[in-house]
């Protein structure tokens, strides 16, 4: 795609990616939180990976008022990363959204960040967001830094997958890896193999839920996933040189939690 076309007058089509299982409790307000952007020129694809509860229906109801929602249905649990992956392979749009079935979004969030993207002739943009509960409570907020490259990733994953907006180009060739834990980290390592940055929007654009039985819930295990994947995708396996790493991550995720977090005023 020729970057000039991003400033045509007709708005860009964006396409949304967001995979479900068992969400019944949350997809309604994720997609309201869609409707009710202020920029209007998008589709939303979901992608539902074996769900046994009521999300189905939620969707359908919803699909079937409004042309520019779309599901599909996987016929294996694969996992989140494998149901964005089909997502994207059904994508139309010019640029590419992501977000999670239980999160939502700023009703400007589109409007702004393609906004950015056109005027800057950016690739691709995250936002800060804030943390809430299961019940939509919450007062805590991710600031992060304003853009991000490749360097600065490998020791921190300070991207929410749900407020990144890329333009088509840049995951032509990329998808999720096929694993179920950190695969998001690894997929913006690669987009930023193929750009000098990601930028951020300085604004708090995405409620993430951090529900009581996810995996972010559970240190031990989210350490450990980490510990992985830099062992793995740094270093082949290399357990010490994995460890060296992890060390330094640490550093920075504790910095984080000092410095990058910023409590809101309700």
């Amino acid at each position: 795609m020729n970057p000039n076309d991003l400033n045509k007058k007709e708005p860009l089509l964006v396409s949304i990616v967001t995979p479900m299982y068992n969400s019944a409790k949350f997809i309604e307000t994720t997609i309201t939180s869609v409707i009710n952007q202020t920029y209007k020129n998008w589709e939303l694809i979901i992608v539902d990976d074996c769900s046994t509860d009521k999300s189905l229906c939620i969707v359908k109801q919803f699909a079937e008022k409004d042309a520019r929602i779309r599901m599909i249905e996987q016929v294996n649990n694969q996992g989140a990363g494998v149901a964005r992956n089909v997502g994207i392979e059904h994508t139309k749009g010019e640029l590419v959204a992501f977000l999670d079935a239980d999160d939502y979004w700023d009703a400007r969030k589109l409007e702004i960040q393609v906004n950015l993207i056109c005027e800057n002739h950016w690739k691709g943009s995250f936002s800060w967001y804030k943390n809430v509960d299961e019940e939509g409570n919450g007062n805590t907020s991710f600031v992060v830094p304003k853009k991000i490259n490749y360097n600065r990733l490998r020791f921190n994953n300070y991207i929410l997958t749900s407020s990144l907006v890329v333009r088509r180009e840049l995951i032509k060739d990329i998808r999720f890896p096929l694993m179920r834990k950190r695969q998001d980290w690894i997929f913006f390592l690669e987009l930023l193999k193929k750009t000098d940055y990601l930028h951020c929007v300085d604004k708090q654009l995405v409620f993430y839920r951090k529900s009581s039985n996810s995996l972010s819930s559970n240190k031990f295990k989210l350490i450990k996933a980490n510990f992985d994947v830099i062992s793995d995708y740094f270093y082949g396996g290399n357990k010490i040189k994995g460890l060296v790493h992890f060390m330094v991550f640490l550093v920075y995720y504790f910095h984080n939690k000092l410095f990058l977090l910023r409590k809101v005023i309700n």
